[in-house]
């Protein structure tokens, strides 16, 4: 009779700290972002924030909600007071302003569609902007262009007849509506190739056909998400990728991989492990595609007997060995399938860490 065995101290080491039961612990989600940046800015508040500007891997990653955002109107602020275009004062304790919404140092108002309240403003930030088209009788037209204040209204003199100037409540509600205008993701071409700002992905959603060679960056509808190709200096709000997914790019043991993990924890006070990978989480092998090694560690090891994930989630693979051989009792993924490879934990690879929550 051929008997399996291993330390159960070994295993009290490895599961220190866990809680058994877990499902997938691979977190992905996105964050909207409405101030208006230029590319490389949205690029380094993502990454400075969150992980990373927004990587589209699939359709369902569209759903997120881009409907708010900030306009500007024709209502500033004239010693001390705030003035509309036809002169009509308006307190700053009126119930169209936002709850605290000015300061002293704001001397220009944008107004917010979800809310459809103002708020005050420096006047040299970057906002959409409504136009006052025709004379009386006239209408509102939405300006998808980022401008600051001074360059919206000369936009709106020029093109139109001046700032929209919302002097009475209820056009707030009734002319401040959901709009269409572009955001940035982290899709970019330079020299001819696209390349998102993080991962791989090869989903793409044109309206027709995709631009030429030129080097552009590419954003999305606020509305039906078709991406459309504009100059990387343009601002425009942006999606951050959140994700507590790290694939580390250096060659360790898998025990290695392991305490390497758990002492990321130092740095910014988070408890980190080796990741355990269920079925349905698609999102690990499209990370791991940017890996140095073609196959990573992951937190799978046999112990006292058993195939284990080293954070105590639940196992549901039926297939690995009862028994396997000595070299063959640590656990990673290729990047060619979704398949484990059992290899031996001296043996060094890239590996996949994550932060708990």
């Amino acid at each position: 009779m051929k008997i399996c065995v291993c330390g159960a101290f070994l295993l009290l080491l490895f599961l220190c700290a866990t809680v058994a039961g877990l499902g997938s612990v691979v977190v992905k989600h996105y964050e909207y972002v409405k101030h208006h940046y230029t590319w490389d800015e949205a690029q380094k508040h993502c990454r400075s924030e969150f992980t990373d500007l927004g990587t589209i891997f699939k359709k369902s990653d569209e759903e997120t909600n881009l409907e708010s955002y900030a306009a500007w109107v024709r209502l500033y602020k004239i010693n001390g007071n705030w003035v509309w275009f036809d002169g009509q004062t308006m307190s700053s304790n009126d119930d169209r302003w936002e709850p605290n919404a000015t300061h002293p140092s704001d001397s220009c108002a944008v107004v917010y569609y979800g809310s459809n309240k103002l708020t005050g403003s420096k006047c040299d930030r970057y906002a959409f902007f409504y136009c006052y088209v025709g004379h009386s009788g006239g209408w509102y037209t939405f300006v998808p262009e980022s401008k600051t204040r001074s360059e919206a209204e000369a936009y709106c003199n020029t093109k139109h007849d001046h700032l929209a100037s919302f002097d009475r409540g209820q056009l707030l509600g009734s002319e401040v509506k959901e709009q269409d205008f572009p955001v940035w993701t982290g899709l970019r071409r330079e020299g001819g190739a696209w390349k998102w700002s993080y991962g791989l992905s090869e989903y793409r959603n044109w309206p027709s056909v995709e631009p030429g060679d030129q080097d552009v960056c590419v954003a999305i509808s606020s509305k039906d998400k078709k991406m459309s190709a504009k100059s990387c200096s343009a601002r425009f709000p942006f999606v951050c990728l959140s994700t507590n997914l790290l694939l580390v790019k250096e060659n360790k043991t898998w025990e290695e991989a392991l305490d390497h993990c758990r002492a990321l924890g130092a740095v910014d006070k988070g408890q980190y492990d080796l990741v355990s990978v269920q079925p349905d989480d698609d999102f690990v092998t499209t990370v791991m595609q940017q890996a140095d090694t073609e196959e990573v560690w992951v937190g799978l090891r046999f112990l006292a007997g058993s195939w284990l994930w080293v954070n105590g989630a639940t196992l549901l693979y039926p297939d690995l060995p009862l028994c396997p051989p000595l070299l063959q009792r640590c656990g990673a993924l290729p990047k060619s399938s979704g398949d484990f490879v059992l290899a031996d934990c001296l043996e060094r690879r890239n590996f996949l860490c994550y932060r708990k929550q």
